[in-house]
């Protein structure tokens, strides 16, 4: 089995997220909701967060599909227990970037002395 490649973790990444948000909506009913391959492509496309073609996105899913992260299963595009432990090690590599980024934005870094600016 070959490594993921940072594109294929990214589109497996995006696939996930997407999935989790929509699902918040159904948390208390015996409901789940999943996607098709071209409108999860569409979505990227549209989102403008990927520089590929519709094709090679859809390429991109296959391989994702032979590698056994994802399956697509009554024309809908759902992860596999393979795919969500893929994702646990993307957001494990993650977690310090996010916990940065939102003490940055909180504004919770304590500085030791002043900060100096000048000006440009």
């Amino acid at each position: 089995m070959a490594r993921l490649s940072e594109k294929h973790q990214f589109i497996l990444y995006a696939l996930y997220k997407y999935l989790t948000s929509i699902n918040r909506r159904f948390e208390n009913e015996p409901l789940e909701a999943s996607m098709m391959k071209i409108d999860f492509i569409k979505l990227l496309l549209d989102l403008k967060i990927v520089e590929k073609s519709e094709r090679a996105l859809y390429k991109n899913l296959e391989i994702l599909q032979e590698e056994r992260y994802i399956k697509y299963e009554a024309h809908f595009l759902k992860l596999t227990n393979k795919g969500l432990k893929q994702i646990l090690r993307i957001e494990d590599k993650m977690l310090p970037f996010w916990k940065l980024w939102e003490q940055i934005n909180k504004g919770d870094i304590k500085l030791l002395k002043a900060v100096q600016s000048y000006f440009k």
